[in-house]
């Protein structure tokens, strides 16, 4: 985000905003003057106004990325962090994107390569079946990202620089751990899993992290993307 070169008193909106975190990047690391987040869930919305509610250039809503109600033209930057994955017809969410991006605005996307998230440090290794329940059950596109420059290029955005990323679980591996343990209460939840197997389970995932043998693996791919300003 600090490479966007924003006019002068942009304005940024986040869709998906979640707890706001992200958003206030926005500002403070991609130069926006005032960020706006959108949220689908009330309570994610209720939390970022309780975080940032000091902040008078911060402000969130309740609504939908597929169509806000929002003014056409009226964002200099539009976000979309981990947001598309999770969405069936991830298309509306762009096209909504292009119409309120001003001529000459940015969208910028980021969002994970599921189809290669992996754990397994050996065969059948119960950890990376853990990880394939929290997919299956909460991403809806595992191939959004190889999907999406043709979807812009559709819509009417010029296709701006992409790049790969690839974080390391280091040390306690916090997020991975996050993500092993909820696949092993849904299995627990759903009577495929005894309680105390998901117990031992997420142990040896605890084990692995501080041995340094959590071999997650998860790639980020960012996409710019550029409405023209001959719109």
């Amino acid at each position: 985000m600090k490479d966007l070169n924003l006019p002068p008193h942009a304005t940024a909106l986040e869709l998906g905003s979640g707890t706001g975190h992200v958003t206030l990047d926005l500002i403070e690391t991609a130069g926006a003057t005032r960020a706006h987040g959108i949220e689908a869930s009330p309570l994610l919305v209720a939390k970022a106004t309780e975080a940032f509610s000091p902040n008078p250039h911060l402000s969130f809503e309740v609504g939908d990325a597929r169509k806000t109600g929002l003014e056409s033209q009226s964002c200099d930057l539009i976000l979309l962090h981990s947001v598309l994955c999770h969405v069936h017809d991830f298309q509306n969410v762009v096209r909504e994107a292009h119409r309120l991006l001003k001529p000459g605005g940015v969208l910028a996307i980021c969002d994970g390569e599921f189809d290669n998230m992996s754990a397994p440090i050996s065969d059948y290794d119960l950890l990376d079946q853990l990880i394939l329940r929290i997919l299956t059950s909460n991403v809806t596109n595992l191939w959004v990202m190889r999907q999406l420059p043709e979807v812009l290029t559709e819509t009417g955005f010029k296709l701006g620089h992409q790049t790969l990323h690839k974080p390391v679980s280091e040390h306690d591996a916090n997020f991975f751990l996050t993500i092993i343990e909820a696949g092993a209460d849904q299995f627990v939840a759903q009577g495929r899993l005894l309680r105390e197997t998901a117990i031992a389970i997420k142990a040896e995932a605890r084990v692995r992290a501080l041995a340094h043998c959590l071999f997650c693996n998860i790639s980020y791919i960012s996409q710019i993307g550029h409405k023209p300003r001959s719109d």
